[in-house]
């Protein structure tokens, strides 16, 4: 009798641990945020930037990938690159439209025109790499690698 009742505690404890394990798995794949949903945060904080720019350079500079931090960092510096030409055209934008163009498994590249709050349009690639997140290192996610210098257009988003 008292046998029987390790054995059914034992076959009840491996189903759980297996059920577990598959919890696990399915909770760890689904922790990568999909690339185009970070690249809307950052677009929206560009796009309300004046309307909290410390915030919105907080946003921008966490998804910026360590490589990318240490071309434009220390923070500060990458706030007044953000304040500088060419890169101050993006702020306060009034539309945009993105397009996947590139998409491998450590690397996505986004073509994405922009109509700027002063009534121009231009086009910039956003490059995303997936690596190891700055604020949760057992994770992955899609870091900011690399973004072109505006190239003008006539018109449309």
């Amino acid at each position: 009798m008292q046998v029987k009742k390790y054995l059914i505690l034992l076959i009840f404890l491996s189903c759980t641990t297996s059920v577990s394990e598959k919890n696990i798995d399915t909770v760890a794949e689904r922790s990568i945020v999909e690339s185009d949903i970070i690249l809307t945060e950052i677009l929206a904080s560009y796009q309300n930037f004046s309307n909290s720019p410390q915030n919105s350079l907080d946003i921008i500079w966490n998804y910026a990938h360590p490589d990318n931090k240490k071309i434009t960092g220390p923070k500060e510096n990458f706030r007044n690159m953000l304040l500088s030409e060419p890169y101050n055209s993006i702020l306060d934008l009034k539309e945009y439209s993105f397009t996947k163009t590139v998409e491998t498994e450590n690397n996505e590249h986004y073509e994405i025109k922009i109509l700027a709050s002063n009534n121009s349009y231009f086009e910039v690639t956003w490059v995303f790499q997936l690596d190891k997140c700055p604020e949760d290192p057992i994770n992955n996610c899609w870091l900011t690698i690399a973004v072109t210098a505006p190239s003008y257009y006539e018109s449309g988003v």
